[in-house]
C-alpha cells in the first residue's frame, strides 16, 4: 500500500509531466528534446448554425506554400515555411523562429459540404470557412396533433 504522504507528490509529478508535454508541443520538440518532424500551427475553431470557421496562424508563409485537403471528417493543413535568407550566417545570438514543414489535422465536429469551402489568407492568418452539410444543419420538426 502506498504511503499517504506520497500521494500529493504523485499528482504534482503528473502535473509536471503534463506541463512538460504542453511546452514541448508549443516549442516543437519531441519528448526526447529533438525537433519534431513538423511544426504544428496554432488554430481557433468556432461553430455557428451554418458553418465551421477555422483560423490558423501561419506567419511568414506564402499562400502558394499552403495545401488544404479534407479526408473523412478531418481538415488537413500542411505546407512549408521557408527561411527567408538562404545565406548562412554564423553569428546568431538567438534563433527561435521555426522553419520547415508544418502539418495540422483538425477533426471537424460535424459533416461539411466539401463543395462549399472558402479559404482566405491575410496577414499570416488562414481563415477557412466550411459550410455545414444539409444533414448537419439544425431543423425544426413538426409535431402532429392527434384529436
Amino acid at each position: 500500500m502506498e504511503s499517504m504522504s506520497l500521494k500529493p507528490f504523485r499528482s504534482l509529478m503528473g502535473l509536471q509531466e503534463e506541463m512538460n508535454r504542453i511546452f514541448d508541443d508549443f516549442w516543437g520538440r519531441s519528448r526526447t528534446g529533438e525537433l519534431k518532424e513538423y511544426i504544428t500551427p496554432a488554430i481557433d475553431m468556432e461553430e455557428s448554425d451554418k458553418e465551421i470557421i477555422i483560423k490558423a496562424e501561419l506567419p511568414g508563409v506564402e499562400p502558394e506554400q499552403i495545401q488544404l485537403s479534407i479526408s473523412g471528417n478531418n481538415l488537413i493543413i500542411k505546407g512549408e515555411r521557408k527561411l527567408q535568407h538562404e545565406e548562412k550566417r554564423k553569428n546568431y545570438h538567438i534563433m527561435e523562429c521555426s522553419y520547415g514543414s508544418f502539418y495540422r489535422s483538425v477533426t471537424l465536429p460535424v459533416e461539411v459540404d466539401t463543395d462549399k469551402i472558402d479559404a482566405i489568407y491575410k496577414k499570416g492568418i488562414l481563415n477557412i470557412i466550411l459550410k455545414k452539410s444539409k444533414k448537419a444543419l439544425p431543423r425544426q420538426i413538426k409535431i402532429d396533433i392527434k384529436k
